[in-house]
């Protein structure tokens, strides 16, 4: 399939905002992307740390032009105290996988070379399944997944990326 102009301007954005804990400021948050057309890949929101207040980490999909205008009334609502724009050269970025698999008895080597070769560890493991416990880029997470697909994977379950600058803002 050929992708259209619009499709060729869009482009993935890492946003963290610091926001306080108010009733309806996740709701007004989502509501803007909404509202301009942006579609959210990722939302992740927790406490931080300063009381009363939560980081948000979003993945959002849209062209820069559009992208720069939501920054701008982001950085408008009342609740929003920082919002960030993240490069990928300006930030650190997780992700949390949990893959429960069922290998055959044969295939036991290979999975858990597989499990070390990806540095991911097994929390959990009965004789019938594997939970395969992984933190990482959310790339290295996919090429995980791919490497686990012969073992029988049964559930995948996914945080979604959170990110923080590299170097702090002064």
């Amino acid at each position: 399939m050929i992708a259209t102009p619009d499709e060729l301007l869009q482009k993935q954005h890492t946003i963290t905002a610091l926001v306080q804990n108010e009733t309806g400021t996740i709701n007004r948050l989502v509501s803007l992307f909404r509202r301009r057309g942006f579609s959210i890949a990722c939302f992740n929101a927790g406490d931080c740390e300063q009381p009363g207040f939560s980081r948000i980490t979003l993945v959002v999909n849209g062209s820069e032009a559009d992208l720069q205008q939501c920054l701008r009334q982001l950085d408008k609502l009342i609740d929003v105290v920082e919002v960030v724009d993240l490069k990928p050269t300006e930030r650190v970025s997780r992700e949390l996988a949990l893959i429960r698999i069922r290998p055959e008895q044969k295939d036991l080597d290979k999975v858990y070379g597989t499990i070390g070769e990806f540095f991911a560890r097994i929390p959990r493991g009965h004789d019938r399944h594997i939970v395969v416990e992984a933190v990482a880029e959310t790339a290295d997470i996919e090429r995980l997944i791919i490497a686990l697909s012969p073992f029988n994977i049964t559930e995948i379950v996914r945080t979604g990326e959170v990110a923080m600058r590299v170097q702090a803002l002064n």
